[in-house]
């Protein structure tokens, strides 16, 4: 019999964590109801807090799981779940970059999940690969014959070649006009945004040799980094963009994310559907054609507006940083003309230096391409 748990010093490691992360979420949830500029959030903020604390008392649950394999089965031992699974009853495992998942023939339980930090875990996947088979390789494999028997010609190797010349060279460009935005507030958007659907089109034209979620053991490519390198690169650019009003921005960014949706559907007739991996990454790139949709209202709006800006000043009566994985700079900014409200906006941190409390912005205000007003921060003229 074998046991693998945390060794005492990831204990300690993830306890204080867990801990640490429990006074942050709690302390938010106590300061919505206690900081005026938290409770305007409140109705975002207080909920994400209640989530992360219910998932967080999960974890210190889950510190002291075991996971025993002995002659007869392999369990699972912790305060949260207790799981067996008889030998016979496992159809094969899986890996991935956090867990070893034993997986079980259906109607024989629940899959055991076994964390990598666990000691002693290249000894449990060794065993397991002695007796079962690895069922990624295995799903792989099975993704790799439909899709080669789908293309119908005898060189489909050939075809495979070029399915991945085709995708590789589409990720280069969009790589390149993603640089070219940073460097440019130009036409470069539109056409960066074009390499989203033209990623969609690479699912149709090869016919299941390009697939739209790829693991490392499939040798065909995938194209689902096209549209996340986009999404980036339009949230990086939108944050300078501010929108007066977004009723008219909604509207057409789902619009936008539907008719992705509807091409997605619809270039996928040669991959197969009921797979969970397809599902969960097709729901995935659902919500990234959504922000697709949204950089591309925002940005288009901008770039194609040549009507002027119209010049207006106001006062900055607060500055905040906020830190985390990146450095947030807030200035909070009096009303003004088409602002009625006091406002919380990000800058970047060159303004931020630049504007004391009490000092003055300037406004540049939009019309905007598609009638949404907008506007930039910047030095007061």
């Amino acid at each position: 019999m074998e046991v693998f748990e945390l060794s005492r010093g990831w204990k300690i490691f993830a306890y204080i964590m867990l801990g640490l992360l429990l006074a942050v979420f709690v302390s938010l949830a106590i300061y919505c109801f206690i900081d005026p500029s938290l409770k305007r959030g409140m109705a975002i903020a207080l909920p994400i807090s209640l989530v992360a604390i219910f998932f967080i008392v999960c974890g210190f649950l889950q510190v002291d799981e075991k996971v025993i394999f002995d002659d007869y089965s392999i369990r699972k031992e912790s305060r949260l779940v207790n799981r067996e699974i008889l030998l016979n009853d496992v159809k094969g495992y899986k890996v991935d970059e956090k867990y070893v998942r034993i997986i079980p023939y259906k109607g024989r339980g629940k899959s055991i999940q076994a964390s990598n930090y666990l000691s002693g875990i290249r000894s449990l996947q060794n065993r397991l690969a002695a007796r079962y088979p690895d069922l990624n390789l295995e799903e792989a494999q099975e993704v790799y014959d439909e899709a080669i028997a789908q293309t119908g010609e005898e060189d489909a190797h050939k075809l495979l070649k070029q399915a991945k010349i085709e995708t590789y060279t589409l990720t280069g460009i969009t790589v390149v006009l993603c640089v070219l935005c940073f460097l440019y507030f130009d036409w470069y958007h539109l056409a960066l945004f074009c390499c989203v659907p033209l990623s969609l089109l690479l699912l149709l034209r090869h016919k299941g040799l390009v697939q739209l979620d790829s693991s490392k053991e499939s040798p065909l490519p995938t194209m689902f980094m096209i549209p996340l390198f986009v999404l980036i690169v339009q949230i990086l650019q939108t944050r300078t963009i501010y929108i007066v009003h977004y009723s008219k921005v909604w509207p057409l960014a789902i619009g936008i994310a539907v008719a992705l949706t509807v091409m997605l559907w619809l270039c996928s007739r040669y991959l197969n559907k009921k797979r969970k991996a397809y599902v969960v990454t097709a729901v995935i790139m659902v919500l990234i054609f959504l922000g697709n949709g949204y950089g591309f209202v925002v940005t288009t709006n901008a770039i194609l507006d040549k009507e002027g800006y119209e010049y207006y000043e106001t006062t900055v009566t607060d500055k905040h940083i906020s830190k985390g994985k990146s450095t947030t700079y807030y200035l909070t900014l009096q009303p003004w003309a088409h602002q009625p409200e006091s406002e919380r906006e990000s800058v970047s941190r060159k303004l931020y230096g630049e504007v004391e409390i009490d000092g003055k912005v300037g406004i540049y205000y939009y019309p905007g391409a598609f009638h949404i007003p907008w506007y930039q921060i910047g030095r007061a003229e």
